[in-house]
C-alpha cells in the first residue's frame, strides 16, 4: 500500500475522540497489540488499520498497523487494555494526557514493577513478533 493511500494518525485519534470511551495516541503506540490481545471482546471491538504514524514519534512517516477500536459500542469498559498498554498510548477518552511524552515515560519507568501486564508480558514471543509486523515498511507482514 503506498504511503498516500493511508490516513495521518491524527484521523484516527479524532474519530476515537468522538466516539469511542478510549483514546489512542498514536505516535507512542508501538503496535504490539497487547490492547487487542487482552481484551475479552477484541473481535467485536477492535480492528488493525494502516495509518501514517512515526515509531514513538521519532524517525519519519511511514505507513503502520496500529490498533483501531471500530466498534466502540461493543466495548464493556472493563479496561483491561489500559493496564495492558506499556507505553500509555491508549488513555480514556475522558481524561487525555496533557504531556503524553511524560506519561510515555513514566509508564515506560514504572513497567518493571507491573504485577499482571510487567514487562515480561510484552516481551513475550508473540508481542514481539506483532511489533515487527505493524511496523515493517508499508505496515504489512
Amino acid at each position: 500500500m503506498p504511503d498516500m493511500e493511508a490516513k495521518d494518525w491524527k484521523h484516527y485519534y479524532e474519530e476515537m475522540k468522538r466516539k469511542a470511551p478510549l483514546i489512542i495516541y498514536y505516535p507512542l503506540c508501538g503496535g504490539g497489540e497487547e490492547c487487542i490481545s487482552v481484551c475479552p471482546y477484541a473481535d467485536k471491538v477492535w480492528t488493525l488499520v494502516p495509518m501514517r504514524v512515526r515509531l514513538f514519534g521519532l524517525g519519519g512517516y511511514r505507513v503502520r498497523l496500529r490498533p483501531y477500536m471500530a466498534h466502540p459500542e461493543h466495548c464493556k469498559r472493563c479496561y483491561l487494555c489500559l493496564a495492558a498498554c506499556p507505553t500509555g498510548a491508549l488513555m480514556r477518552a475522558d481524561s487525555p494526557a496533557k504531556h503524553p511524552g511524560l506519561r510515555f515515560l513514566a509508564t515506560l519507568a514504572k513497567l518493571p514493577f507491573r504485577k499482571r501486564y510487567s514487562i515480561r508480558f510484552v516481551f513475550r514471543r508473540e508481542h514481539i513478533e506483532r511489533f515487527k509486523r505493524n511496523n515493517r515498511p508499508g505496515g504489512r507482514g
